[in-house]
């Protein structure tokens, strides 16, 4: 599994489109953001939405407490304050609501994030020095920790000397008998002398970390402060500039972390536990089906047998047209691959769609008109997560360069369990001939909306060679998922 441990956009949204573009690059599985998404940015609205529709799992910062209301403002500099009630201003009710949620850590298999440490998360102190640290690795077990706040990345050991140090960021593999507590640094305002964006990867199959620093357009960050009307003399990422020098960290720092547990942020979750991917055990499975052939044999009922294993089989029904849709035949913000019009019938496809059911005795399709707009609802019911069951949208012929945005809405009802989400496809032509990737873009739904509905929704642009896509909507899980609002729009 590779991870994106991203800290401190910070509303600074060209830096943090740069990073989201080198993350789809490298393949990752998952993001996980250590908080400050907002603050001293201009683009705190904007930041946020784009950061929400593509992050997995999120820690609280300490701007987010102080902008929700669970941290005290005056444990923030006069500047910071400004910003912070500006900021404020910009995001809606739910926005907070959103903040509120996000817990002070979040633990992974093996490793553990949190925005300042680990030992008082709720006071966000910084890890500065390697005496910082300790408090750290005291307070919890794992080998791996990774946290931001400080703007300053930086890799933090602890060894068979038990004394610990600090190294410049960099790749490293993870080496048995040592403890790391890795600064992924700042996306959005980088503090040492350096304007890059910075990020980590880690990869947990090769136990290995990979240091990434973006360069991303700094003119289009300073043309959005002076449009939100943000003083930019005094702005760190305008005013940062190495030919000048690094100037101390702890100076510029606008943060003042509290020493007393009263004043830390308050009524927050301690812990968020990131899903692992279930084990799958299938050789019960294989010892099952050898005693049901020998008991078959036995019993002569080789029919019965015949007739179960035939209902267990997939199932594929299609009514998509032999010729794919061309997108550039529609206008912008047409819904490329819509319902309809008719109700399809139970475990039908509708017009020009296709379904795929993984067992088709445990599995189906329902569908239903909602109320009072009658919008079609498909309603997926699976009684075994180990089989896959999706629609297929038709296929949509694409130019390289056009951008379109594909979005659906879920509602899991009470029980659910398993992955579900959205897949385009890309067909592309390469030197080597066409070839199909298969997990183009791939979202799980992560946007709460009214109601109980959860949206997935991805922006992407076509690559060179690219020539047609077409989208699966399902998964593999177990329970009933509502989904509605299936939509691939052309930017």
């Amino acid at each position: 599994m590779k991870y994106a441990i991203v800290s401190d956009i910070h509303a600074n949204l060209p830096a943090w489109k740069a990073v989201r573009l080198d993350i789809a690059s490298l393949g990752a599985d998952r993001i996980i953001c250590l908080g400050d998404v907002v603050g001293y940015g201009p683009n705190p609205a904007e930041t946020l939405e784009s950061v929400y529709a593509d992050v997995h799992h999120f820690v609280l910062g300490n701007h987010e407490a102080v902008i929700c209301g669970k941290m005290d403002e005056n444990l923030f500099n006069e500047r910071a304050r400004e910003i912070v009630r500006w900021t404020r201003d910009q995001l809606g009710a739910n926005a907070l609501r959103v903040f509120e949620k996000w817990p002070l850590t979040v633990r992974g298999a093996g490793f553990r994030c949190a925005h300042g440490d680990f030992a008082a998360p709720s006071l966000f102190p910084y890890i500065i020095d390697p005496e910082d640290a300790v408090a750290s690795w005291k307070a919890v077990g794992e080998t791996l920790l990774f946290v931001g706040h400080s703007h300053c990345p930086g890799i933090f050991l602890l060894g068979t000397s038990g004394t610990p140090h600090r190294v410049s960021p960099q790749d490293v593999v993870l080496e048995d008998g040592k403890r790391f507590l890795v600064n992924v640094g700042s996306v959005g305002q980088s503090r040492d002398g350096d304007p890059r964006a910075s990020y980590f990867l880690y990869d947990s199959d090769a136990r290995a970390l990979f240091w990434r620093r973006i360069p991303y357009d700094v003119d289009a960050y300073r043309d959005a402060v002076r449009r939100a009307g943000l003083p930019g003399d005094r702005d760190p990422v305008l005013q940062q500039d190495p030919r000048r020098g690094v100037l101390p960290l702890r100076p510029m720092l606008s943060f003042r972390p509290p020493t007393d547990l009263r004043q830390g942020a308050r009524g927050c979750v301690e812990v968020g536990e990131i899903e692992t991917l279930r084990r799958r055990v299938r050789a019960w499975r294989g010892v099952a089906f050898t005693l049901a052939a020998l008991l078959v044999a036995a019993a002569a009922a080789g029919g019965v047998w015949a007739r179960h294993r035939h209902a267990e089989r997939p199932q594929f029904r299609d009514r998509r047209p032999p010729l794919p849709f061309i997108a550039a035949d529609y206008p912008a913000e047409h819904n490329l691959i819509p319902f309809g019009p008719q109700m399809p019938a139970d475990g039908a496809p509708p017009d020009n769609w296709a379904v795929s059911l993984g067992n088709r005795r445990r599995q189906t399709i329902r569908w239903k008109a909602e109320e009072p707009d009658g919008r079609i609802i498909a309603l997926f019911v699976s009684e075994t997560p180990n089989r896959e069951l999706f629609l297929q949208s038709p296929r949509v012929r694409v130019e390289p360069g056009q951008r379109l945005t594909v979005e659906a809405f879920f509602r899991k009802k009470e029980g659910w369990i398993g992955n579900v989400g959205l897949e385009i496809r890309l067909q592309r032509e390469t030197s080597s001939g066409m070839t199909i990737v298969p997990h183009f873009v791939s979202k799980e739904p992560n946007m709460p909306r009214r109601d109980g509905w959860i949206a997935a929704r991805e922006t992407f642009n076509i690559p060179a060679g690219g020539r047609e896509i077409e989208l699966r909507v399902g998964g593999r899980f177990a329970g009933e998922v509502e989904v509605a609002q299936i939509t691939l729009l052309r930017r």
